[in-house]
Protein backbone atom coordinates (compact mmCIF):
# COMPACT_ATOMS: atom_id res chain seq x y z
CA UNK A 1 0.00 0.00 0.00
CA UNK A 2 2.87 2.31 0.82
CA UNK A 3 4.43 1.72 -2.55
CA UNK A 4 1.16 2.53 -4.21
CA UNK A 5 0.96 5.79 -2.31
CA UNK A 6 4.47 6.69 -3.33
CA UNK A 7 3.63 5.99 -6.93
CA UNK A 8 0.57 8.21 -6.77
CA UNK A 9 2.54 10.99 -5.16
CA UNK A 10 5.25 10.77 -7.79
CA UNK A 11 2.64 10.88 -10.56
CA UNK A 12 1.12 14.03 -9.07
CA UNK A 13 4.52 15.65 -8.75
CA UNK A 14 5.30 14.82 -12.39
CA UNK A 15 2.06 16.33 -13.52
CA UNK A 16 2.84 19.45 -11.54
CA UNK A 17 6.24 19.81 -13.21
CA UNK A 18 4.91 19.28 -16.70
CA UNK A 19 1.92 21.57 -16.36
CA UNK A 20 2.95 25.21 -15.98
CA UNK A 21 1.38 27.20 -13.22
CA UNK A 22 -0.74 29.44 -15.42
CA UNK A 23 -2.69 26.49 -16.77
CA UNK A 24 -4.95 26.66 -13.67
CA UNK A 25 -7.34 29.49 -13.13
CA UNK A 26 -6.46 32.07 -10.49
CA UNK A 27 -10.08 32.82 -9.75
CA UNK A 28 -10.93 30.75 -6.58
CA UNK A 29 -14.53 31.73 -6.67
CA UNK A 30 -15.30 28.86 -9.04
CA UNK A 31 -15.42 25.33 -7.52
CA UNK A 32 -12.46 23.13 -8.21
CA UNK A 33 -13.12 20.11 -10.38
CA UNK A 34 -13.97 16.99 -8.34
CA UNK A 35 -11.26 14.30 -8.21
CA UNK A 36 -11.98 10.84 -6.68
CA UNK A 37 -10.22 10.58 -3.32
CA UNK A 38 -9.26 7.55 -1.22
CA UNK A 39 -7.86 7.03 2.25
CA UNK A 40 -4.09 6.94 2.27
CA UNK A 41 -4.07 3.59 4.11
CA UNK A 42 -6.59 2.07 1.72
CA UNK A 43 -9.38 1.89 4.30
CA UNK A 44 -12.92 2.88 3.58
CA UNK A 45 -14.10 6.42 4.14
CA UNK A 46 -14.45 8.09 6.44
CA UNK A 47 -10.81 7.50 7.01
CA UNK A 48 -9.61 6.53 10.43
CA UNK A 49 -8.27 9.32 12.53
CA UNK A 50 -4.85 10.44 11.35
CA UNK A 51 -5.20 8.93 7.82
CA UNK A 52 -5.37 11.64 5.09
CA UNK A 53 -7.40 11.60 1.86
CA UNK A 54 -5.41 11.30 -1.33
CA UNK A 55 -6.46 11.12 -5.01
CA UNK A 56 -7.31 7.66 -6.14
CA UNK A 57 -4.41 6.29 -8.23
CA UNK A 58 -6.72 4.79 -10.85
CA UNK A 59 -9.11 7.75 -10.95
CA UNK A 60 -10.00 9.28 -14.36
CA UNK A 61 -9.36 12.99 -14.62
CA UNK A 62 -12.35 15.15 -15.43
CA UNK A 63 -12.65 16.37 -18.98
CA UNK A 64 -11.78 19.90 -17.91
CA UNK A 65 -8.44 18.62 -16.64
CA UNK A 66 -7.67 16.64 -19.79
CA UNK A 67 -5.97 19.51 -21.68
CA UNK A 68 -3.40 19.77 -18.91
CA UNK A 69 -2.13 16.31 -19.83
CA UNK A 70 -2.21 17.06 -23.59
CA UNK A 71 -0.11 20.17 -23.24
CA UNK A 72 2.83 18.04 -22.27
CA UNK A 73 3.39 16.26 -25.62
CA UNK A 74 6.21 17.58 -27.81
CA UNK A 75 3.72 18.37 -30.55
CA UNK A 76 2.45 21.36 -28.60
CA UNK A 77 5.89 22.89 -28.38
CA UNK A 78 6.38 23.46 -32.13
CA UNK A 79 2.86 24.80 -32.49
CA UNK A 80 3.46 27.28 -29.72
CA UNK A 81 6.50 29.46 -29.70
CA UNK A 82 9.01 26.88 -28.52
CA UNK A 83 11.42 29.32 -26.94
CA UNK A 84 9.04 31.32 -24.71
CA UNK A 85 7.06 28.40 -23.20
CA UNK A 86 10.22 26.37 -22.69
CA UNK A 87 11.76 29.12 -20.62
CA UNK A 88 8.51 29.69 -18.68
CA UNK A 89 7.98 26.04 -17.70
CA UNK A 90 11.17 25.61 -15.64
CA UNK A 91 10.56 28.90 -13.86
CA UNK A 92 7.01 27.87 -12.94
CA UNK A 93 8.00 24.44 -11.69
CA UNK A 94 9.75 25.57 -8.46
CA UNK A 95 6.82 27.79 -7.55
CA UNK A 96 4.46 24.86 -7.69
CA UNK A 97 6.63 22.50 -5.60
CA UNK A 98 5.37 23.54 -2.10
CA UNK A 99 1.76 22.70 -2.78
CA UNK A 100 1.22 20.89 -5.99
CA UNK A 101 -2.14 19.58 -4.90
CA UNK A 102 -3.51 22.94 -3.90
CA UNK A 103 -2.15 24.60 -7.00
CA UNK A 104 -3.74 21.92 -9.04
CA UNK A 105 -7.10 23.18 -7.93
CA UNK A 106 -6.67 26.48 -9.78
CA UNK A 107 -9.01 27.21 -12.70
CA UNK A 108 -7.49 25.61 -15.77
CA UNK A 109 -8.85 28.31 -18.12
CA UNK A 110 -5.40 29.69 -18.89
CA UNK A 111 -4.39 26.20 -19.90
CA UNK A 112 -6.87 26.38 -22.73
CA UNK A 113 -5.68 29.83 -23.82
CA UNK A 114 -2.05 29.02 -24.63
CA UNK A 115 -2.80 26.10 -26.89
CA UNK A 116 -5.45 27.75 -29.05
CA UNK A 117 -3.63 31.07 -29.01
CA UNK A 118 -0.42 29.44 -30.13
CA UNK A 119 -2.16 27.48 -32.81
CA UNK A 120 -4.42 30.10 -34.34
CA UNK A 121 -3.99 33.52 -32.85
CA UNK A 122 -0.26 33.59 -32.31
CA UNK A 123 0.40 35.45 -35.55
CA UNK A 124 -2.07 38.30 -34.90
CA UNK A 125 -0.84 38.71 -31.34
CA UNK A 126 2.75 38.85 -32.55
CA UNK A 127 1.93 41.25 -35.43
CA UNK A 128 0.10 43.80 -33.27
CA UNK A 129 3.14 44.97 -31.32
CA UNK A 130 5.41 44.33 -34.28
CA UNK A 131 4.59 47.50 -36.31
CA UNK A 132 5.36 49.62 -33.25
CA UNK A 133 8.71 47.99 -32.48
CA UNK A 134 10.41 46.18 -35.33
CA UNK A 135 8.33 45.46 -38.45
CA UNK A 136 10.99 43.43 -40.23
CA UNK A 137 11.66 41.27 -37.15
CA UNK A 138 7.99 40.69 -36.52
CA UNK A 139 7.46 39.70 -40.11
CA UNK A 140 10.23 37.19 -40.00
CA UNK A 141 9.15 35.84 -36.58
CA UNK A 142 5.59 35.19 -37.65
CA UNK A 143 6.38 32.19 -39.84
CA UNK A 144 8.74 30.78 -37.21
CA UNK A 145 6.26 31.30 -34.36
CA UNK A 146 3.26 29.95 -36.24
CA UNK A 147 3.98 27.54 -39.03
CA UNK A 148 0.23 27.23 -39.23
CA UNK A 149 -2.02 27.15 -42.29
CA UNK A 150 -1.87 30.97 -42.40
CA UNK A 151 1.53 31.21 -44.05
CA UNK A 152 0.50 28.55 -46.53
CA UNK A 153 -2.21 30.68 -48.13
CA UNK A 154 0.23 33.57 -48.33
CA UNK A 155 2.72 31.37 -50.12
CA UNK A 156 0.07 30.22 -52.54
CA UNK A 157 -1.02 33.79 -53.17
CA UNK A 158 2.52 34.89 -53.90
CA UNK A 159 3.12 31.91 -56.16
CA UNK A 160 0.11 32.65 -58.32
CA UNK A 161 1.26 36.15 -59.31
CA UNK A 162 4.72 34.76 -59.92
CA UNK A 163 3.25 32.31 -62.39
CA UNK A 164 1.22 35.00 -64.14
CA UNK A 165 4.23 37.11 -65.12
CA UNK A 166 5.85 33.96 -66.39
CA UNK A 167 2.84 33.31 -68.57
CA UNK A 168 2.89 36.92 -69.73
CA UNK A 169 6.52 36.69 -70.71
CA UNK A 170 5.86 33.49 -72.56
CA UNK A 171 3.05 35.21 -74.40
CA UNK A 172 5.10 38.28 -75.14
CA UNK A 173 8.18 36.46 -76.37
CA UNK A 174 6.65 35.33 -79.67
CA UNK A 175 5.52 38.89 -80.40
CA UNK A 176 9.00 40.21 -81.29
CA UNK A 177 9.35 37.31 -83.70
CA UNK A 178 6.16 38.35 -85.47
CA UNK A 179 6.70 42.09 -85.14
CA UNK A 180 8.98 42.36 -88.21
CA UNK A 181 6.24 40.84 -90.27
CA UNK A 182 3.68 43.10 -88.59
CA UNK A 183 5.79 46.21 -88.93
CA UNK A 184 6.24 45.32 -92.46
CA UNK A 185 2.50 45.80 -92.70
CA UNK A 186 0.49 48.81 -91.81
CA UNK A 187 0.46 49.77 -88.30
CA UNK A 188 -2.82 47.83 -88.04
CA UNK A 189 -0.95 44.54 -87.51
CA UNK A 190 0.37 45.12 -84.01
CA UNK A 191 2.03 42.77 -81.53
CA UNK A 192 -1.11 43.01 -79.43
CA UNK A 193 -2.63 40.40 -81.72
CA UNK A 194 0.22 38.01 -82.46
CA UNK A 195 -2.08 35.04 -82.86
CA UNK A 196 -4.05 36.70 -85.63
CA UNK A 197 -0.89 37.83 -87.36
CA UNK A 198 0.70 34.42 -87.12
CA UNK A 199 -2.28 32.46 -88.30
CA UNK A 200 -3.49 34.76 -91.06
CA UNK A 201 -0.85 36.99 -92.66
CA UNK A 202 -2.84 37.31 -95.87
CA UNK A 203 -5.14 40.13 -94.67
CA UNK A 204 -2.08 42.23 -93.77
CA UNK A 205 -0.86 41.97 -97.37
CA UNK A 206 -4.31 42.82 -98.64
CA UNK A 207 -4.39 45.94 -96.49
CA UNK A 208 -0.96 46.98 -97.78
CA UNK A 209 -2.22 46.88 -101.39
CA UNK A 210 -4.59 49.46 -102.73
CA UNK A 211 -7.90 47.93 -103.85
CA UNK A 212 -8.38 47.66 -107.59
CA UNK A 213 -11.07 50.17 -108.62
CA UNK A 214 -14.13 48.88 -110.40
CA UNK A 215 -13.97 50.85 -113.64
CA UNK A 216 -16.86 50.85 -116.11
CA UNK A 217 -16.19 48.78 -119.22
CA UNK A 218 -15.60 51.25 -122.04
CA UNK A 219 -16.26 50.50 -125.74
CA UNK A 220 -13.47 50.31 -128.29
CA UNK A 221 -12.74 53.67 -129.87
CA UNK A 222 -13.15 52.33 -133.40
CA UNK A 223 -16.78 51.41 -132.68
CA UNK A 224 -17.70 55.05 -132.18
CA UNK A 225 -19.89 54.21 -129.18
CA UNK A 226 -20.15 56.86 -126.47
CA UNK A 227 -18.11 56.10 -123.31
CA UNK A 228 -19.84 55.37 -120.01
CA UNK A 229 -19.76 58.47 -117.79
CA UNK A 230 -22.44 59.70 -115.39
CA UNK A 231 -20.88 63.16 -115.52
CA UNK A 232 -21.73 63.37 -119.23
CA UNK A 233 -25.37 64.07 -118.37
CA UNK A 234 -24.45 67.11 -116.29
CA UNK A 235 -24.86 70.54 -117.84
CA UNK A 236 -21.83 72.80 -117.85
CA UNK A 237 -23.53 75.28 -115.52
CA UNK A 238 -25.66 72.83 -113.49
CA UNK A 239 -25.11 72.25 -109.79
CA UNK A 240 -23.37 69.10 -108.63
CA UNK A 241 -25.81 66.26 -107.89
CA UNK A 242 -26.46 65.23 -104.32
CA UNK A 243 -23.84 62.82 -103.05
CA UNK A 244 -21.13 63.92 -105.48
CA UNK A 245 -17.68 64.33 -103.95
CA UNK A 246 -16.53 67.91 -104.46
CA UNK A 247 -12.96 69.19 -104.07
CA UNK A 248 -11.56 72.65 -104.75
CA UNK A 249 -7.99 73.86 -105.03
CA UNK A 250 -6.21 77.10 -105.91
CA UNK A 251 -3.20 76.35 -108.11
CA UNK A 252 0.04 78.08 -107.13
CA UNK A 253 3.55 78.21 -108.54
CA UNK A 254 4.51 75.42 -106.18
CA UNK A 255 1.67 73.09 -107.21
CA UNK A 256 1.96 73.61 -110.98
CA UNK A 257 4.69 72.07 -113.12
CA UNK A 258 6.48 74.08 -115.79
CA UNK A 259 8.10 72.74 -118.97
CA UNK A 260 11.64 73.18 -117.60
CA UNK A 261 10.94 71.10 -114.47
CA UNK A 262 11.25 67.37 -114.38
CA UNK A 263 9.60 64.81 -112.15
CA UNK A 264 11.72 63.61 -109.23
CA UNK A 265 10.70 60.00 -109.89
CA UNK A 266 11.44 57.90 -112.93
CA UNK A 267 8.45 56.56 -114.78
CA UNK A 268 9.29 52.98 -113.80
CA UNK A 269 9.24 53.62 -110.06
CA UNK A 270 6.50 52.18 -107.93
CA UNK A 271 3.90 54.13 -106.00
CA UNK A 272 5.76 53.36 -102.71
CA UNK A 273 9.00 54.73 -104.16
CA UNK A 274 7.20 57.86 -105.26
CA UNK A 275 5.77 58.46 -101.80
CA UNK A 276 9.23 58.21 -100.23
CA UNK A 277 11.05 60.23 -102.87
CA UNK A 278 8.32 62.85 -102.99
CA UNK A 279 8.73 63.56 -99.29
CA UNK A 280 12.51 63.67 -99.57
CA UNK A 281 12.38 65.62 -102.83
CA UNK A 282 10.03 68.27 -101.50
CA UNK A 283 12.25 68.81 -98.48
CA UNK A 284 15.48 68.93 -100.44
CA UNK A 285 14.06 70.99 -103.28
CA UNK A 286 12.32 73.58 -101.11
CA UNK A 287 14.80 76.37 -101.99
CA UNK A 288 14.84 75.46 -105.70
CA UNK A 289 11.68 74.30 -107.41
CA UNK A 290 13.51 72.34 -110.09
CA UNK A 291 13.53 68.53 -109.84
CA UNK A 292 10.83 68.57 -107.18
CA UNK A 293 8.65 65.58 -106.48
CA UNK A 294 5.01 65.21 -107.38
CA UNK A 295 3.06 68.30 -106.39
CA UNK A 296 -0.18 68.05 -104.45
CA UNK A 297 -2.05 68.45 -107.70
CA UNK A 298 -0.02 65.81 -109.49
CA UNK A 299 -0.45 63.36 -106.64
CA UNK A 300 -4.22 63.88 -106.83
CA UNK A 301 -4.30 63.36 -110.58
CA UNK A 302 -5.19 59.69 -110.63
CA UNK A 303 -6.69 59.42 -107.14
CA UNK A 304 -7.33 55.71 -106.59
CA UNK A 305 -5.57 54.61 -109.79
CA UNK A 306 -2.32 56.29 -108.76
CA UNK A 307 -1.63 53.55 -106.19
CA UNK A 308 -2.90 50.47 -108.05
CA UNK A 309 -0.24 47.77 -107.88
CA UNK A 310 1.59 46.55 -110.96
CA UNK A 311 0.02 43.29 -112.11
CA UNK A 312 -3.51 44.25 -111.10
CA UNK A 313 -6.27 43.52 -113.58
CA UNK A 314 -8.66 46.32 -114.57
CA UNK A 315 -11.81 46.29 -116.67
CA UNK A 316 -11.70 44.94 -120.24
CA UNK A 317 -9.10 42.41 -119.04
CA UNK A 318 -6.26 44.94 -118.98
CA UNK A 319 -3.17 44.37 -116.85
CA UNK A 320 -1.26 47.14 -115.05
CA UNK A 321 2.29 47.09 -116.43
CA UNK A 322 3.63 50.31 -114.91
CA UNK A 323 2.47 52.89 -112.39
CA UNK A 324 4.49 56.06 -111.88
CA UNK A 325 1.82 57.77 -109.78
CA UNK A 326 0.98 60.35 -112.44
CA UNK A 327 0.61 57.78 -115.22
CA UNK A 328 -0.58 54.17 -115.41
CA UNK A 329 0.34 51.95 -118.36
CA UNK A 330 -1.97 49.03 -119.16
CA UNK A 331 -1.44 46.04 -121.44
CA UNK A 332 -4.48 45.10 -123.48
CA UNK A 333 -5.39 41.49 -124.29
CA UNK A 334 -4.05 41.94 -127.86
CA UNK A 335 -0.59 42.94 -126.54
CA UNK A 336 -0.93 46.66 -127.26
CA UNK A 337 -0.52 49.30 -124.55
CA UNK A 338 -2.74 52.05 -123.21
CA UNK A 339 -1.82 54.96 -120.96
CA UNK A 340 -4.06 56.46 -118.29
CA UNK A 341 -3.27 60.02 -117.24
CA UNK A 342 -5.05 63.24 -116.39
CA UNK A 343 -6.00 65.22 -119.49
CA UNK A 344 -6.55 68.27 -117.27
CA UNK A 345 -2.90 68.55 -116.23
CA UNK A 346 -2.31 71.33 -118.76
CA UNK A 347 -5.11 73.41 -117.25
CA UNK A 348 -3.39 73.63 -113.87
CA UNK A 349 -2.01 77.12 -114.39
CA UNK A 350 -0.95 79.29 -111.43
CA UNK A 351 -3.72 81.57 -110.17
CA UNK A 352 -6.59 79.36 -111.37
CA UNK A 353 -9.15 77.64 -109.14
CA UNK A 354 -9.89 73.99 -109.88
CA UNK A 355 -13.22 72.57 -108.71
CA UNK A 356 -13.80 68.85 -109.29
CA UNK A 357 -17.08 66.99 -108.83
CA UNK A 358 -16.68 63.23 -108.69
CA UNK A 359 -19.70 61.09 -109.58
CA UNK A 360 -20.61 57.61 -108.35
CA UNK A 361 -19.11 55.82 -111.38
CA UNK A 362 -15.77 57.64 -111.03
CA UNK A 363 -16.37 60.12 -113.82
CA UNK A 364 -15.69 63.78 -113.06
CA UNK A 365 -16.71 67.29 -114.04
CA UNK A 366 -13.94 69.82 -113.51
CA UNK A 367 -14.36 73.58 -113.70
CA UNK A 368 -11.23 75.70 -113.96
CA UNK A 369 -11.89 79.37 -113.21
CA UNK A 370 -9.25 81.89 -114.26
CA UNK A 371 -8.43 85.38 -113.05
CA UNK A 372 -10.39 86.92 -115.97
CA UNK A 373 -13.51 84.95 -114.88
CA UNK A 374 -13.40 82.70 -117.91
CA UNK A 375 -14.04 79.01 -117.22
CA UNK A 376 -13.07 75.69 -118.74
CA UNK A 377 -15.52 72.86 -118.05
CA UNK A 378 -14.22 69.35 -118.73
CA UNK A 379 -16.02 66.02 -118.48
CA UNK A 380 -13.81 62.97 -117.94
CA UNK A 381 -14.58 59.27 -117.61
CA UNK A 382 -13.44 57.11 -114.70
CA UNK A 383 -10.00 56.75 -116.34
CA UNK A 384 -9.55 60.56 -116.45
CA UNK A 385 -9.79 60.61 -120.25
CA UNK A 386 -11.32 63.84 -121.50
CA UNK A 387 -14.73 63.38 -123.16
CA UNK A 388 -16.05 66.91 -123.45
CA UNK A 389 -14.50 70.34 -123.05
CA UNK A 390 -16.26 73.70 -123.15
CA UNK A 391 -14.82 77.19 -122.94
CA UNK A 392 -17.12 79.64 -121.13
CA UNK A 393 -16.25 83.30 -121.73
CA UNK A 394 -16.70 85.92 -118.98
CA UNK A 395 -19.92 87.00 -120.71
CA UNK A 396 -21.26 83.43 -120.61
CA UNK A 397 -20.60 82.54 -124.25
CA UNK A 398 -19.88 78.80 -124.57
CA UNK A 399 -17.55 77.27 -127.14
CA UNK A 400 -17.56 73.48 -127.56
CA UNK A 401 -14.05 72.32 -128.30
CA UNK A 402 -14.92 68.60 -128.64
CA UNK A 403 -17.53 66.18 -127.38
CA UNK A 404 -17.18 62.40 -127.19
CA UNK A 405 -20.25 61.91 -125.00
CA UNK A 406 -22.37 61.16 -128.06
CA UNK A 407 -21.94 58.31 -130.51
CA UNK A 408 -19.82 58.58 -133.66
CA UNK A 409 -19.71 56.50 -136.82
CA UNK A 410 -17.46 53.44 -136.62
CA UNK A 411 -14.09 53.52 -138.37
CA UNK A 412 -13.20 51.18 -141.23
CA UNK A 413 -9.54 51.85 -141.92
CA UNK A 414 -9.73 50.17 -145.34
CA UNK A 415 -12.00 52.94 -146.58
CA UNK A 416 -9.97 55.87 -145.35
CA UNK A 417 -8.21 58.25 -147.78
CA UNK A 418 -4.40 58.04 -148.12
CA UNK A 419 -2.34 59.73 -145.39
CA UNK A 420 -1.13 63.30 -145.68
CA UNK A 421 2.58 63.91 -146.33
CA UNK A 422 4.87 64.47 -143.35
CA UNK A 423 6.54 67.84 -142.94
CA UNK A 424 9.69 68.49 -140.94
CA UNK A 425 9.95 71.88 -139.33
CA UNK A 426 13.26 73.48 -138.52
CA UNK A 427 14.12 76.75 -136.89
CA UNK A 428 14.70 78.25 -140.35
CA UNK A 429 11.23 77.35 -141.69
CA UNK A 430 9.13 80.40 -142.55
CA UNK A 431 5.56 81.01 -141.43
CA UNK A 432 4.09 80.23 -144.84
CA UNK A 433 5.68 76.76 -144.84
CA UNK A 434 4.27 76.11 -141.45
CA UNK A 435 0.80 77.21 -142.49
CA UNK A 436 0.86 74.85 -145.43
CA UNK A 437 1.90 72.03 -143.13
CA UNK A 438 -0.94 72.72 -140.74
CA UNK A 439 -3.54 72.96 -143.50
CA UNK A 440 -5.54 69.89 -144.44
CA UNK A 441 -4.20 68.34 -147.63
CA UNK A 442 -6.40 65.28 -147.89
CA UNK A 443 -10.13 65.41 -148.54
CA UNK A 444 -12.47 63.23 -146.51
CA UNK A 445 -16.22 63.30 -146.12
CA UNK A 446 -16.63 62.45 -142.45
CA UNK A 447 -15.54 63.50 -138.97
CA UNK A 448 -14.18 61.53 -136.02
CA UNK A 449 -14.33 61.47 -132.29
CA UNK A 450 -11.31 62.55 -130.24
CA UNK A 451 -10.86 58.94 -129.05
CA UNK A 452 -10.73 57.71 -132.65
CA UNK A 453 -8.10 60.33 -133.56
CA UNK A 454 -5.95 59.44 -130.57
CA UNK A 455 -6.18 55.64 -130.85
CA UNK A 456 -6.23 54.98 -134.60
CA UNK A 457 -3.03 55.86 -136.42
CA UNK A 458 -4.68 55.80 -139.88
CA UNK A 459 -7.12 58.50 -138.74
CA UNK A 460 -4.37 60.77 -137.39
CA UNK A 461 -2.40 60.31 -140.58
CA UNK A 462 -5.14 62.09 -142.55
CA UNK A 463 -3.65 65.42 -141.44
CA UNK A 464 0.03 66.43 -141.68
CA UNK A 465 2.35 66.07 -138.69
CA UNK A 466 5.06 68.59 -137.79
CA UNK A 467 8.09 67.02 -136.10
CA UNK A 468 9.93 69.27 -133.69
CA UNK A 469 13.45 68.08 -134.38
CA UNK A 470 14.96 71.07 -132.61
CA UNK A 471 13.67 69.87 -129.26
CA UNK A 472 15.80 67.19 -127.60
CA UNK A 473 15.49 65.58 -124.19
CA UNK A 474 18.05 64.20 -121.76
CA UNK A 475 17.95 60.43 -121.25
CA UNK A 476 14.96 59.57 -119.10
CA UNK A 477 13.97 63.23 -118.77
CA UNK A 478 10.83 65.10 -119.80
CA UNK A 479 12.15 68.64 -119.14
CA UNK A 480 12.76 71.18 -121.91
CA UNK A 481 15.75 73.44 -121.47
CA UNK A 482 14.83 77.14 -121.69
CA UNK A 483 17.45 77.67 -124.42
CA UNK A 484 15.43 75.34 -126.67
CA UNK A 485 12.25 77.39 -126.40
CA UNK A 486 13.16 79.83 -129.24
CA UNK A 487 13.09 76.86 -131.65
CA UNK A 488 9.35 76.65 -130.99
CA UNK A 489 8.64 80.35 -131.43
CA UNK A 490 7.35 80.31 -135.02
CA UNK A 491 5.14 77.29 -134.51
CA UNK A 492 3.91 78.56 -131.15
CA UNK A 493 2.98 81.96 -132.49
CA UNK A 494 1.25 80.35 -135.47
CA UNK A 495 -0.84 78.10 -133.22
CA UNK A 496 -1.83 81.12 -131.13
CA UNK A 497 -2.97 82.98 -134.24
CA UNK A 498 -5.11 80.04 -135.34
CA UNK A 499 -6.89 79.94 -132.00
CA UNK A 500 -7.39 83.70 -131.94
CA UNK A 501 -9.12 83.40 -135.30
CA UNK A 502 -11.12 80.31 -134.35
CA UNK A 503 -11.50 79.43 -130.62
CA UNK A 504 -12.51 75.89 -131.68
CA UNK A 505 -9.05 75.05 -132.94
CA UNK A 506 -7.56 71.92 -131.35
CA UNK A 507 -3.95 70.69 -131.63
CA UNK A 508 -2.67 67.21 -130.76
CA UNK A 509 0.80 67.17 -129.16
CA UNK A 510 2.47 63.78 -129.62
CA UNK A 511 5.47 62.27 -127.85
CA UNK A 512 7.80 59.56 -129.20
CA UNK A 513 10.87 57.65 -127.99
CA UNK A 514 13.41 55.25 -129.42
CA UNK A 515 13.22 51.48 -128.83
CA UNK A 516 15.74 51.33 -125.99
CA UNK A 517 13.98 50.18 -122.79
CA UNK A 518 10.62 48.54 -122.17
CA UNK A 519 7.57 49.48 -124.18
CA UNK A 520 5.63 50.48 -121.03
CA UNK A 521 8.46 52.70 -119.81
CA UNK A 522 8.81 54.42 -123.19
CA UNK A 523 5.08 55.01 -123.43
CA UNK A 524 4.93 56.83 -120.09
CA UNK A 525 8.10 58.81 -120.84
CA UNK A 526 6.85 59.91 -124.25
CA UNK A 527 3.59 61.13 -122.73
CA UNK A 528 5.46 63.20 -120.16
CA UNK A 529 7.55 64.76 -122.92
CA UNK A 530 4.47 65.65 -124.94
CA UNK A 531 3.07 67.37 -121.84
CA UNK A 532 6.27 69.41 -121.51
CA UNK A 533 6.00 70.61 -125.13
CA UNK A 534 2.40 71.73 -124.57
CA UNK A 535 3.38 73.52 -121.35
CA UNK A 536 6.17 75.32 -123.22
CA UNK A 537 3.68 76.49 -125.85
CA UNK A 538 1.57 78.07 -123.11
CA UNK A 539 4.45 79.50 -121.06
CA UNK A 540 6.38 81.08 -123.93
CA UNK A 541 3.74 81.80 -126.58
CA UNK A 542 0.42 82.04 -124.66
CA UNK A 543 -1.21 79.17 -126.51
CA UNK A 544 -4.41 78.40 -124.51
CA UNK A 545 -3.90 75.01 -122.82
CA UNK A 546 -7.54 73.97 -123.31
CA UNK A 547 -6.95 73.95 -127.07
CA UNK A 548 -4.27 71.27 -126.81
CA UNK A 549 -4.51 67.53 -126.17
CA UNK A 550 -1.48 65.48 -125.14
CA UNK A 551 -0.77 61.88 -126.17
CA UNK A 552 2.36 59.73 -125.92
CA UNK A 553 3.04 56.83 -128.29
CA UNK A 554 6.36 55.55 -126.98
CA UNK A 555 8.32 53.41 -129.42
CA UNK A 556 5.28 52.40 -131.47
CA UNK A 557 5.96 54.72 -134.41
CA UNK A 558 9.71 54.81 -135.02
CA UNK A 559 10.95 57.22 -137.63
CA UNK A 560 14.11 55.17 -138.03
CA UNK A 561 13.52 51.45 -137.74
CA UNK A 562 16.16 50.37 -135.23
CA UNK A 563 16.30 48.95 -131.74
CA UNK A 564 19.39 51.02 -130.97
CA UNK A 565 19.43 54.51 -129.47
CA UNK A 566 18.37 56.92 -132.19
CA UNK A 567 17.99 60.68 -131.72
CA UNK A 568 15.52 61.02 -134.58
CA UNK A 569 13.13 58.67 -132.82
CA UNK A 570 13.18 60.76 -129.63
CA UNK A 571 10.92 63.51 -130.87
CA UNK A 572 7.76 65.50 -130.34
CA UNK A 573 5.18 66.27 -133.00
CA UNK A 574 2.20 68.56 -133.52
CA UNK A 575 -0.97 67.97 -135.54
CA UNK A 576 -3.84 70.34 -136.12
CA UNK A 577 -6.86 68.05 -135.69
CA UNK A 578 -9.66 70.64 -135.81
CA UNK A 579 -10.95 69.41 -139.18
CA UNK A 580 -10.81 65.77 -138.11
CA UNK A 581 -13.11 66.32 -135.12
CA UNK A 582 -16.70 65.52 -135.92
CA UNK A 583 -19.22 68.25 -136.65
CA UNK A 584 -21.04 67.64 -133.38
CA UNK A 585 -18.40 69.88 -131.83
CA UNK A 586 -19.77 72.86 -133.80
Amino acid sequence: MLNRLKTSTALIASLSLLAPGPIYAQDTTEPAPEVPMVCADGSDQPCPEGVPLVPAPDAVMPEEMAPAEEVAPVEAAPDAAPEAPAETAPEAAPVEEPAPAEESTVDPAPAEDPAPAEATEAAPVTEEPAPETAPETATEAAPETSPTPEPAPETVTETAPAEEPAATEATTEPAPVEDPAATDQPAEAQAAEPADTATDPAPAETVAQEPVPELPVQPDAASGEAPVAAAASADATAEAPAGAEVTEEVVTEDTARSSSEDFANKVNETAADIAQETTAGQTAAAPAKKDKGLSDGEKAILLGLGAVAVGAMLSNNRKVELNSGDRVVLERPDGSYQIIKDDNALLRQPGSTVRTERFDDGSTRTTVTRADDSRIVTIRDAEYRVLRRIHVAPDGTQTMLFDDTVAAAPVDVTRLPPPAPEVEVSASADEEALRRALARESAFDRHFSLAQIRDIQQVRALVPVIDLNAITFETGSAAIRPDQAPALSRLGNLMKSYIDANPREVFLIEGHTDAVGSAAYNLALSDRRAESVALAMTEYFAVPPENMVVQGYGEEFLKVQTDAAEQMNRRASVRRITDLLRQAAN
